[in-house]
């Protein structure tokens, strides 16, 4: 398993995993509670010019789409379903 983060001065970004799933990168953000932004996982797509990343919390099952971005959410429980 791998990570990311960002190495610029003064600039705080990571993302908590990053796996392979069909030849392409998936960013993964792991999330304590059920808050907490995206901003480190999302830099990263648009950085990586990558459209899907995954996001895990104490959250059900969903998705949450921008423009540019899909980030699918799996609960914590549910990640080896990966």
């Amino acid at each position: 398993m791998y990570f990311w983060m960002r190495t610029e001065k003064n600039s705080m970004a990571e993302v908590d995993y990053l796996i392979a799933r069909k030849m392409k990168i998936l960013p993964i953000e792991i999330k304590a509670g059920v808050k907490g932004g995206m901003k480190s996982l999302f830099y990263f797509l648009g950085e990586k010019k990558l459209n899907t990343g995954i996001r895990s919390s104490l959250e059900n099952f969903g998705e949450f789409s921008n423009k540019d971005s899909r980030i699918e959410i799996y609960p914590l429980y549910a990640l080896s379903n990966l």
